[in-house]
């Protein structure tokens, strides 16, 4: 007991360092280490590209998974990390943006997923419109509140219009299609695969948070607690949340206050993207995901 204390306390500590300090930390090791490390005591995923409502289904799943176990109230349940903690059966959860994708080229993608051979993947997806508009206001008003990160010589900013965003090469909408269509190929290596629709959560959270869960195992969760998590991630709570900072991560905190488009929870619409782009720029993204993006995410007939 003494040593799980003590362990426990490091990692309290260290999530509480500024992200340029714990960044230093990390780069003491080698990159393929930390991953080996993090493959190795991880029996699921919930993986997307950014800007698909992660954070929202993270912290869902955190709160239910948290109540469920009765958890401290002060439990970082963004970051349910240590399985020590957690009766036999509860699965250990990484949630990360697999293979970084808005810092690549289509071409520079991981074709390959058989690294998650033996795991559960739940992939997140989101109308590939939405997740431009949202991925450039990110890179645009979010991205230089991280720092740096010693593994990477690209940062998630950028300086430009929309419309330069979605065109360009690195992170911009053949990224996006790029990324999708490899793990739709790739969607039979994991030991168990549940696709997960933002739009499909948002119309009925109740079911598709129920759905996840049962997916990994935790079939005990009871619908009470479902719901009660269901109204602690609700936009409001979480836009509070966001203003109060109430987490020491800083995934969820706004870059300006005074500013809404620099929130992490800034609007969560679906189809927001009319509201930025032209009926032409439209009209182009349509006709990209009908050529190229596969019929399994079911949105290559979204006009």
């Amino acid at each position: 007991m003494k040593r799980y204390s003590f362990r426990q306390s490091i990692r309290s500590a260290y999530d509480r360092l500024p992200a340029a300090t714990r960044g230093r930390l990390r780069s003491i090791l080698p990159p393929q280490m930390l991953r080996w490390y993090a493959l190795r005591n991880t029996d699921a995923y919930l993986l997307s590209y950014p800007k698909c409502g992660r954070t929202w289904l993270r912290l869902m799943m955190g709160r239910a998974i948290s109540r469920h176990l009765a958890l401290p109230e002060d439990e970082d349940i963004l970051f349910l990390r240590d399985a020590r903690k957690f009766p036999p059966g509860i699965p250990r959860i990484t949630v990360i943006h697999d293979d970084r994708p808005m810092l690549k080229t289509p071409g520079e993608l991981e074709a390959s997923k058989t690294k998650y051979r033996g795991k559960k993947i739940i992939f997140l997806v989101r109308d590939p419109r939405d997740v431009i508009v949202s991925s450039y206001f990110e890179m645009s008003k979010r991205g230089h509140i991280f720092g740096d990160n010693p593994y990477e010589n690209r940062k998630a900013v950028f300086e430009g219009s929309l419309s330069d965003f979605i065109n360009q090469p690195v992170g911009g909408f053949d990224t996006i299609l790029a990324y999708y269509n490899i793990w739709a190929r790739n969607r039979h290596i994991p030991k168990g695969f549940l696709l997960v629709r933002y739009e499909d959560l948002r119309a009925d959270p109740q079911a598709h948070l129920r759905q996840a869960l049962d997916f990994l195992g935790l079939t005990a969760v009871n619908e009470e607690t479902i719901t009660e998590a269901l109204e602690f991630a609700s936009f409001e709570n979480m836009r509070k949340m966001e203003a109060e900072k109430k987490f020491q991560s800083g995934i969820l905190n706004p870059a300006d206050q005074q500013d809404g488009d620099s929130y992490k929870t800034r609007k969560g619409k679906v189809h927001g993207f009319v509201d930025y782009l032209s009926e032409d720029e439209v009209a182009a993204l349509n006709q990209k995901m009908q050529e190229q993006l596969s019929d399994f995410f079911g949105y290559t007939q979204t006009v």
